[in-house]
């Protein structure tokens, strides 16, 4: 670590140190937008929710808006409200397409409400078609139809309502009877009356004109040959046993009354469109039943009456027309109804459906809100701890630096203490071919701390060799012979010692400066600050070891000269 850390020089130390810094930064504001983008993913989440129950709400509104304009085609008969109903559907269909859009849950209920639409719109087509044919009006379909031969048929029971003019002919007979019977002028008066009533009777009548001409022309027959018959019979009391003229008339009137008459057939007529309307009306099943018994009794009317056979055929088929038209109709009525039944029940699934995915949103919104808020509290306390463990390393790396930096400054501050107080024996730790100033001024400062004691050690040693030497002149006995040149011997070989520590640093410095020339000559022409400067050192560094042995070699002459002078 220390052999890397070596490597870098001040400023990049504190630029890594910056960077690192910088990095835990990035990775806090990373984490904040991480947490954001969670944050805006769950607020999508809720959108989402608040998205499906707005299109429920509003498929909810549309449905209603559906349902309206059917119940307007159903009391109203009118295509504008079935143009209506459909695109009210339209725009039902657009909203379930919408809530399909919006995830997985609303897809799936947005798939069972299509089916439900379907349902409902196939089946008010064919509630729509089912009027249609009924007839969305009285003048349509098979309403229009029946109608019409119902019509046709009132008309013609009018030519066969003869019951009041039958009724005042048996009258006018009794009458008539009465007064051979009694001679009672009373009787002459309201056989008058009756003809009267008769005559307006009969030009009031529905018959056709050809017919009541008839009647009028024979009941003037009759009036005339009565009044003579009435007088001779008030007169004479001669009554011819009630025969005459007017007898032949009355006959011929019965007869022609007989052509035309079927027994109450314009009121069976009315009951049968009594029956009808009610049945319109109301809708209840009851009254199908009645008009085909009043049809029934109607044709058994026409088949006992003596009107002419053609005129019974067109009675006939007229009231078999109306009856088929009617049962038809009755028929569509009973498919109008169960597919309106079946229609309301789709319409009525639509809502519980609706209302279900709402509630699931609602509660899949609760459980997600409380999942968010558990969430948010979670990520609030790793924000907190990001931002503790950011600051922590921040801290540890800027103090492991700053101590990697001053532990060595201090170091070397005490170095220098003791090398201007006395004599250092401890040395800077350094790295070999660092880039470290520290590491660099650890090395000058040992280089330093070397050279003073190489100095000091060569100095004293040379002061031990020149005290022997002097001792060994000096010296008057052989003792004092033999303790000098022991001295001189003890000072020769601590200088050998010494020569030998200068020829191993001499060697030290060779070998780097060899180390520097073999990379200078792999890459020609480029040479290194940090290589130029060791060469520096190395070459300052010989040159001082080689002035330490330039003054060993004069200081033996100068004591020479010195012991000569004596």
């Amino acid at each position: 670590m220390d052999k890397w850390f070596s490597k870098l020089r001040i400023g990049e130390k504190i630029g890594l140190a910056f960077a690192l810094v910088g990095l835990l930064f990035i990775g806090v504001v990373w984490h904040y937008h991480q947490t954001l983008a969670t944050v805006l993913g769950d607020y999508r989440q809720l959108q989402v929710f608040e998205v499906r129950k707005s299109l429920a709400l509003e498929i909810e509104i549309e449905l209603a808006a559906v349902r309206d304009a059917e119940k307007g085609f159903l009391i109203e008969h009118q295509e504008v409200f079935a143009e209506e109903t459909d695109q009210r559907l339209q725009a039902l269909n657009d909203k379930v397409a919408a809530l399909a859009a919006v995830d997985q849950d609303s897809r799936q209920t947005a798939t069972a409400l299509q089916s439900l639409l379907t349902t409902y719109q196939e089946r008010f087509h064919a509630v729509a078609n089912a009027w249609r044919v009924m007839g969305l009006d009285e003048n349509s379909g098979l309403q229009g139809a029946f109608r019409d031969k119902v019509h046709r048929l009132h008309e013609l029971a009018a030519n066969y309502n003869v019951d009041r003019l039958y009724t005042l002919l048996l009258q006018i007979r009794r009458s008539e009877k009465d007064l051979a019977l009694r001679q009672d002028a009373a009787y002459r008066e309201r056989v008058r009356t009756l003809i009267a009533e008769f005559r307006e009777q009969v030009e009031t009548s529905g018959l056709n004109d050809a017919i009541r001409a008839k009647l009028l022309a024979e009941l003037t027959a009759y009036a005339t040959s009565f009044e003579p018959y009435a007088d001779s019979a008030l007169k004479a009391g001669n009554v011819a046993g009630g025969k005459g003229p007017f007898r032949d008339a009355a006959h011929r009137i019965e007869a022609m009354l007989n052509a035309y008459h079927v027994p109450k057939l314009e009121a069976s007529v009315l009951q049968l469109r009594r029956r009808e309307k009610d049945f319109l009306l109301r809708g209840d099943e009851t009254y199908p039943p009645m008009v085909v018994e009043i049809a029934d009794a109607i044709r058994a009317q026409i088949a006992r009456s003596l009107i002419a056979d053609a005129d019974k055929a067109l009675l006939t088929g007229l009231l078999q027309d109306y009856q088929r038209d009617f049962l038809a109709l009755v028929a569509q009525s009973g498919s109008i109804g169960t597919l309106s039944r079946e229609m309301s029940a789709a319409a009525g699934l639509v809502a519980p459906l609706v209302k279900r995915n709402v509630d699931q949103a609602n509660q899949t919104m609760a459980r997600r809100v409380a999942e968010i808020t558990a969430s948010s509290q979670a990520s609030a306390r790793l924000s907190l701890i990001v931002v503790a463990c950011a600051v922590a390393l921040g801290v540890l790396f800027a103090v492991l630096i700053t101590l990697r930096i001053v532990r060595r400054v201090r170091l070397m501050a005490g170095l220098l203490d003791d090398l201007a107080y006395g004599s250092p024996t401890r040395r800077v730790p350094t790295v070999s071919n660092g880039r470290d100033e520290i590491n660099a001024m650890g090395e000058s400062l040992n280089a330093l701390v070397d050279h003073r004691a190489t100095f000091m050690g060569w100095w004293k040693e040379a002061m031990a060799e020149v005290n022997a030497r002097r001792e060994l002149a000096a010296a008057n006995s052989d003792e004092e012979k033999d303790q000098a040149m022991h001295d001189l011997r003890s000072a020769g070989i601590a200088k050998l010692h010494l020569l030998n520590a200068i020829r191993g640093r001499l060697l030290q410095h060779g070998e780097r400066v060899l180390d520097i020339a073999q990379r200078i000559q792999s890459a020609p022409g480029k040479v290194s600050e940090q290589d130029g400067k060791a060469l520096e050192h190395a070459a300052k560094g010989m040159a001082t070891l080689f002035e330490v042995l330039n003054n060993d070699s004069e200081a033996p002459a100068s004591l020479q000269r010195g012991h000569a002078q004596r």
